[in-house]
């Protein structure tokens, strides 16, 4: 690539998908619940607890399905710049990406009775796209502790073929396009569109084997 990237999300796994991301410039997180103060059902029972007034069968058992099914996380979405107000699809693809592979990676060193620590640092970058409008260039950075660069080149590219989100970023899927009907829209929904990913001459640049840093 020549141009230089307009924006660019940065991202760092460990752990896989049973570990952590890191986000940088990401949104600033919401501020910690004071000590003491409660949120959600718990803070519901508390309350009528201190109350001193007993609760009806029926608010007691809505309280516990409340705690049984947890309410939706709800996360902000923000314009890709630095310190927005919210998370922006190079960030989510770059997390998708880096968490996935860093799983994979997990399995492949696990399956070779390899006990190396890992880790996997994803940039997406926004480009503008000669054919009209944006492309997203990712990268992968993947790191192996206390191993030699050939094995880790070797290991990295293993877990880069088998990684899902790795695969759909090469082209190999066929997503699928739906338009849901909505109250009150006229007609009904036609047949769902379809489109395949799109070829490596034509669409973003994708990295093969990502290099160990």
């Amino acid at each position: 690539m020549t141009d230089d990237a307009l924006y660019t999300a940065r991202v760092d796994n460990s752990g896989g998908t049973s570990g952590r991301v890191t986000v940088h410039d990401g949104p600033v997180a919401p501020p910690p619940v004071p000590p003491g103060a409660a949120a959600g059902p718990e803070a519901e029972a508390s309350d009528v607890a201190a109350s001193g007034v007993e609760a009806s069968e029926a608010e007691t058992s809505e309280v516990e399905a409340s705690e049984v099914a947890p309410s939706p996380v709800v996360l902000p979405t923000g314009a890709p710049t630095p310190a927005a107000d919210g998370f922006n699809p190079e960030q989510f693809l770059a997390m998708a990406w880096s968490t996935c592979l860093g799983e994979t990676l997990r399995v492949v060193l696990a399956e070779r009775g390899l006990p190396h620590e890992s880790s996997v640092s994803v940039e997406v970058g926004l480009h503008r796209d000669p054919a009209g409008g944006f492309r997203f260039v990712p990268r992968a950075l993947v790191a192996i502790e206390q191993m030699p660069a050939d094995e880790a080149r070797e290991i990295a590219g293993a877990a880069h073929a088998r990684c899902p989100v790795s695969k759909l970023l090469t082209g190999q899927c066929d997503p699928v396009l739906e338009v849901v009907d909505t109250p009150g829209a006229a007609g009904a929904p036609g047949t769902p569109d379809s489109a395949d990913c799109p070829d490596s001459a034509d669409g973003p640049d994708t990295p093969g084997a990502p290099e160990p840093t």
